[in-house]
């Protein structure tokens, strides 16, 4: 994807403010890019309508809702084909548990982000939905120990 082309110092500042806590004030945001909040305030309504900022969401742990256990799954196709990879696709997004699905070049061809309560869950996600669909031809699971995301993305120079 390309860089958007009009995004200047303020329109970065805005994010890099938005990233660290979206809940800010407008007259936070402002102050923290050093513009009126009138002019945060139309420059944020065209991050959005440009689809620069994507939505806004609320960072939840997930074992406070029960899912203890983190893993990811790479999955490999054969004959790997754009009907089967969306199908497949379509057929993970309906189960409980997946949170992330990233399609990948080299050896296999996704990678699947599970959060689900038990080993026992994650044995029969993986046996029963994932390694058993039609076309996948190997599937390699690890655990997550311990995920750390750095909250903030700061533009390529």
């Amino acid at each position: 994807m390309e860089a958007f082309p009009n995004m200047d110092e303020i329109d970065h500042a805005i994010l890099a403010a938005l990233q660290s806590d979206a809940r800010r004030s407008n007259k936070a945001i402002a102050s923290a890019a050093g513009v009126a909040p009138s002019t945060s305030l139309t420059r944020i309504r065209e991050l959005e309508e440009a689809a620069v900022i994507c939505g806004y969401h609320a960072d939840v742990d997930p074992r406070a809702l029960g899912r203890r256990v983190g893993a990811l799954v790479s999955v490999r196709l054969s004959p790997k084909s754009e009907a089967l990879v969306e199908r497949f696709i379509e057929s993970l997004w309906a189960l409980d548990g997946v949170v992330a699905i990233t399609l990948l070049t080299g050896p296999y061809d996704l990678q699947v982000e599970l959060s689900v309560a038990s080993i026992d869950h994650l044995r029969s996600v993986v046996l029963e939905n994932i390694a058993s669909f039609e076309g996948v031809s190997d599937e390699q699971t690890v655990i997550v120990f311990e995920r750390r995301r750095k909250p903030v993305l700061n533009p390529v120079r």
